[in-house]
């Protein structure tokens, strides 16, 4: 099969695009798809994108019969490109349909058995006949139709050229975006952003450029940030795309943050890597003022990992708390599965998801949270029970539960 893949992408070396199409699995065991650790049960459909004339990032989206997932892989060369092919071709799946720019590749083959397998396969005229111009067209944001935002925020240089050591930055910006997409379908304009601990704003600025200038949307953003120098780089930086009217900055802490916001359309808060507590006062300020969708990414975890104590935790999962490295660990599945079920107990629908792949970041898990209006009693209770019992089990909990208990 691979030497079918081969010769089809030599008929057109200079040209990267394709669309690979992989359906009607073979069985019913869960797939495994490239860079990701997560196997997909009721895998349907894998498409791959890779809509750009040089290398960058890889698309993949997994269809299955109830959810779809994206995630996205960065390239530097032709190798990188080929161990990911062969990669999925390995996966238990009868068809391929391939799209270049140049032609088509159809590819039906059999389960592999102590026989052999049988592989049919044709090549046709190019299907898809309006591909994007620009290398990297396919994201949100690429420096193909966002260019200025890019320069401004540090991740292109002068010619508009992804700087190779943001690229990291660069991808995780489109991920979250496209995270956001698929999250905020039900927001009402006007949109207000609140990003809590914003640093740079590198995301939040993104954001509020792709919702105002890409998708029309009636977006504003309210940074909230406690160091004075990042606050005068977010207005610099701000001015310089000529969104000031648009956007504001709060030298201030999360926790004593009050200002009004409109009464009109859905907040939208994230908090991406406030440090330790500061992501627990984030997700109660977006429980005080009944965001419509909390997007929150934490760094450090020392305030539940503190309480961790070997002589009070049950001694049958002492084990677990003799190495600092899993105590760690430990510590941080612990205190973000308990305030998701916190933010599922005060009424919103939340899970946990990777941000980006480890290679970009190490802080990759994201609290994902939509409010649900009239969400049943008993959900909601029954998620304050499973994180009260964990409390009373593990003798710890996140700053979060106090700060609720306030309210």
């Amino acid at each position: 099969m691979q030497q079918y893949i081969d010769s089809l992408l030599s008929m057109n070396k200079e040209d990267a695009r394709i669309i690979i199409t992989i359906s009607n699995p073979y069985g019913k065991e869960a797939i495994h798809v490239p860079g990701k650790e997560d196997a997909y049960n009721h895998c349907k459909k894998i498409i791959i994108h890779h809509d750009s004339s040089s290398f960058g990032l890889m698309l993949i989206d997994i269809i299955t019969n109830d959810k779809s997932y994206t995630h996205s892989i960065a390239l530097s060369n032709d190798e990188d490109r080929m161990d990911i092919l062969n990669a999925l071709s390995l996966l238990p799946f009868k068809q391929w349909h391939l799209q270049t720019p140049a032609k088509d590749l159809y590819i039906k083959r059999s389960p592999l058995t102590s026989r052999g397998q049988t592989i049919l396969h044709r090549f046709t005229k190019p299907s898809k006949m309006h591909w994007t111009s620009n290398a990297e067209d396919l994201m949100p944001i690429s420096p193909g139709h966002d260019a200025r935002l890019l320069h401004a925020i540090g991740i292109a240089d002068a010619q508009y050229a992804i700087i190779p050591v943001m690229r990291d930055k660069y991808v995780q910006i489109n991920h979250f975006i496209r995270i956001f997409e698929q999250y905020a379908t039900e927001l009402i304009e006007p949109i207000q952003i609140i990003d809590c601990g914003c640093g740079q704003a590198y995301l939040s600025i993104a954001l509020l450029w792709y919702l105002r200038n890409t998708k029309r949307k009636d977006a504003t953003l309210i940074g909230i940030e406690q160091n004075g120098e990042l606050i005068a780089s977010c207005n610099a930086t701000i001015n310089s795309l000529d969104m000031q009217n648009h956007a504001s900055f709060s030298n201030n802490a999360i926790a004593h943050w009050n200002d009004l916001l409109s009464e009109k359309g859905s907040i939208a808060l994230i908090a991406l890597h406030a440090c330790d507590t500061a992501t627990d006062d984030a997700l109660a300020l977006a429980i005080a003022r009944n965001a419509d969708i909390i997007l929150a990414a934490p760094c450090c975890h020392h305030y539940v990992q503190q309480q961790m104590d070997i002589a009070i935790i049950p001694a049958e999962e002492s084990f677990l708390l003799r190495d600092g490295i899993m105590k760690e660990r430990l510590g941080d599945m612990l205190t973000d599965s308990m305030r998701r079920d916190i933010l599922i107990s005060e009424g919103y629908s939340a899970d946990l998801i990777e941000f980006t792949a480890l290679e970009h970041t190490a802080k990759n898990v994201m609290i994902r949270a939509k409010k649900v209006r009239n969400m049943p009693h008993k959900h909601k209770e029954d998620a304050r029970k499973r994180w009260m019992q964990a409390r009373d089990r593990w003798h710890v909990e996140p700053k979060l539960a106090k700060l609720i208990s306030k309210e």
